[in-house]
């Protein structure tokens, strides 16, 4: 493992469970510091960070709302006042309810967008001075395959992972000459502990939306998509930016 001073430190939103948790144990294990950011599940990022530890990795908990700007610039200002820099930001936290348009209502599509659009956005900004001081800055922004195919499942959901492609795009343009890489990942079916919110985990299949029964799924693990964050957070990705890479066991294939 690299020297201290030379070891890379990332900051994973949603990190506590689930994906976040994944990504995190990952980075961890490549020798990264890792802030492992959470807000409804404490008690599950507490466990994260003990596996963490326990494997040798390095980190610690911010427990911080990403939908608050004043939040997440406290984060990230605890995590350089900790290690003095910030190379990796991983957008992961999000919201998915599950429902169907005429099941929402504006109060909670609002909040959809603040956290899986505007916990991006603050994010980003408040990582940026410092991405931009490591030289070699890395942003992945955990999206979705319902950000690019029909599924018939959350058209509040897909509409936040459509926006978040088209995000990624942008920045990748505005950061580009400061040696920042930005790319997303459009991830399937994932297997985690529960929903954020407990939604119910509602199946899709595009004749007849309605019906879980005529789904299929081909489920990836957390570490699946912690392997590739990896990489695109490794010398080998360099070249890649503003590109979204699908991790769903060719699920869209089918």
């Amino acid at each position: 493992m690299a020297e201290t001073s030379e070891r890379r430190v990332a900051l994973v939103t949603g990190g506590g469970k689930g994906v976040g948790a994944g990504i995190a144990r990952v980075l961890a294990g490549h020798g990264v510091r890792v802030c492992v950011n959470c807000h409804s599940n404490p008690d599950m990022a507490e466990a994260t960070l003990r596996g963490i530890e326990q494997a040798g990795g390095e980190g610690f908990v911010w427990p911080a709302d990403v939908s608050d700007p004043a939040q997440v610039k406290a984060m990230v200002d605890a995590i350089v006042g900790r290690w003095g820099r910030l190379d990796i930001l991983v957008n992961n936290a999000a919201m998915q309810h599950n429902l169907y348009i005429d099941e929402y209502d504006y109060d909670r599509l609002r909040r959809l967008w603040e956290i899986n659009i505007g916990g991006y956005f603050h994010a980003a900004r408040a990582c940026l001075p410092y991405l931009k001081a490591a030289g070699n800055g890395r942003i992945v922004n955990i999206c979705s395959i319902h950000g690019k195919r029909p599924t018939c499942f959350d058209a509040g959901y897909a509409m936040t992972k459509g926006a978040v492609r088209m995000f990624t795009r942008e920045l990748a343009l505005e950061v580009y000459r400061d040696g920042i890489t930005v790319n997303a990942v459009d991830l399937g079916g994932c297997k985690i502990e529960f929903k954020t919110g407990r939604a119910p985990m509602r199946s899709s299949y595009p004749l007849d939306c309605r019906n879980p029964e005529m789904a299929s799924f081909r489920m990836v693990t957390p570490e699946d998509v912690g392997e590739l964050v990896w990489f695109l957070c490794s010398p080998g990705a360099n070249a890649i930016t503003g590109d979204a890479v699908r991790v769903d066991k060719g699920a869209v294939l089918i």
